[in-house]
């Protein structure tokens, strides 16, 4: 599938962290067989292409539970999502842990690795419109503590229209030639260039035509978009 999407000209590929597979206990940590993110990165480094790396820890809404663990809503007083002490002290523990193997493993571009950006929390824009304060200092916290990691590669956010600095902001949805970042001096990002939607058990399968998804990508491009994610290139199943 790398190889076929090399084949297909792309030299990115994005993929999620996906924390109720690493984590399935508490602080027993999983990183074998096909949750082996190490090997899958280096594979993608071997085939010459880079890497857009999502942490989250919460990572969407098509993969079970948002990613989380399931042992993490019976954290005592934790509130996920929000300006919580349990949820931001798990949420911290896990981003650290992934960094440092991504650190040990020499994997971020400043160690001639393939990691050429990483993404904290996803979509969260929404969730701050409904709750208010919390979520703007949830996500003010998540962003410093990301920064603080000193990964060497940029950090985004997407669809998070007040960005903290110095988070890039970036754009999901099925056209995106309209999105322009906070400020000018960052780069015009799409990183879900939806190819279609997600399929439910006994519902229609969704489509849209190659033509549509080409003019929209090449819309973007015109109006001085800078990097284009198909989401999904490649898709399967949430179980």
């Amino acid at each position: 599938l790398i190889k076929k999407a090399k084949d297909g000209g792309l030299d990115v590929i994005q993929t999620y962290v996906f924390w109720n597979g690493h984590e399935p206990s508490p602080g027993k940590y999983y990183f074998e067989d096909r949750y082996d993110i190490v090997k899958f990165i280096k594979t993608v480094q071997q085939q010459g292409l880079y890497v857009h790396l999502r942490i989250g820890p919460y990572i969407c809404g098509e993969w079970n539970f948002g990613g989380f663990p399931v042992w993490l809503k019976y954290v005592p007083g934790i509130e996920f999502r929000t300006d919580n002490a349990p949820f931001k002290a798990n949420m911290q523990r896990f981003t650290e842990k992934i960094v440092s193997l991504m650190k040990a493993e020499r994997l971020f571009e400043t160690q001639g690795g393939p990691i050429i950006m990483s993404q904290i929390e996803n979509e969260y824009g929404p969730v701050q419109w409904e709750i208010g304060a919390p979520g703007k200092s949830y996500i003010y916290w998540a962003a410093k503590m990301a920064v603080g990691l000193n990964t060497g590669v940029p950090w985004i956010m997407c669809k998070q229209e007040d960005v903290p600095e110095p988070m890039i902001d970036t754009c999901n949805g099925f056209y995106c030639e309209g999105f322009w970042p906070k400020k000018n001096n960052k780069p015009k990002m799409w990183t879900e260039a939806w190819t279609a939607w997600y399929t439910e058990f006994g519902g229609s399968v969704p489509y849209r035509p190659v033509e549509d998804l080409a003019y929209a990508v090449a819309r973007s491009i015109q109006n001085g978009g800078s990097f284009v994610n198909y989401y999904m290139y490649h898709g399967g199943t949430n179980f």
